[in-house]
This record gives C-alpha cells, sequence and structure tokens, in this order.
C-alpha cells in the first residue's frame, strides 16, 4: 500500500475512530426486567428520554426508575388524578408499584419532551 494511499484512508479512520468512542462513551440502557432509565445524550437535551419508551408488567409490579444522567428529573403522570409524580435526582432511583390494569403514560415534569408508557396487564403480558 503506498504512502499516498493511506493518507487518503486517514481522514476517514479518524472520523470513525471519533464516532465510535463518542457513541461508546454515552451510557447504554440496560436490559433489567421492569427497569426504566433516564437517557441523557450529551449536548443533546432534545434527545433526551425514557428507556425502553414503553415498559409491559404484571399488576402489582414495582417498576424502578433510574437516573443515571446529569440532570434532576421526575415520573409525573400524564392522568389528571396524578397517581404517581417522582423526583429522581441524579444518580438516584425511585419505585412504583404499578396495582391497577391499564396504560399509563408519563413525562419528565422538567425536560416535557421525555416521555414514556407503563402498559399494566392482568396476569403476564403477551
Amino acid at each position: 500500500m503506498s504512502a499516498r494511499v493511506l493518507l487518503r484512508a486517514l481522514p476517514y479512520a479518524m472520523v470513525l475512530f471519533i464516532t465510535a468512542c463518542a457513541s461508546a462513551a454515552q451510557p447504554q440502557p440496560s436490559s433489567r426486567p421492569n427497569e426504566v432509565q433516564v437517557v441523557e445524550p450529551a449536548g443533546q437535551p432534545d434527545r433526551w428520554t425514557f428507556a425502553p419508551a414503553e415498559i409491559a408488567v404484571a399488576k402489582g409490579t414495582t417498576v424502578t426508575f433510574v437516573n443515571h444522567g446529569k440532570e434532576f428529573h421526575t415520573v409525573t403522570s400524564d392522568a389528571p388524578s396524578r397517581p404517581f409524580d417522582i423526583s429522581i435526582d441524579t444518580g438516584q432511583t425511585a419505585t412504583f408499584t404499578f396495582n391497577t390494569v391499564g396504560v399509563f403514560t408519563y413525562h419528565c415534569g422538567v425536560h416535557p419532551q421525555m416521555k414514556g408508557a407503563v402498559r399494566v396487564c392482568d396476569g403476564a403480558c403477551g
């Protein structure tokens, strides 16, 4: 391989390397059952979200909300009666037990673009 070819390929290799490092530096949501995580892509608050966006659980299940991000968040029910309005500071977790069958949508009261849903089934969700 000539030096000329290597010099031409070097910028592309650097971009690929930087992209791989940047995506590896961002925390990835775990796949733990009954857990929802705050996801905060660095420098992109419009992409902050809850992951998974929807979780399905059996009635009586306790769901854990985890904030590994750098900002304070809430898990606030969209229902007018607000059956839950949970605060989760940086590095903290909070739980809520879902005892009623239905779909419970929620948002972050501080960052309203962050939305999620808990689908509660009467027995195992299928």
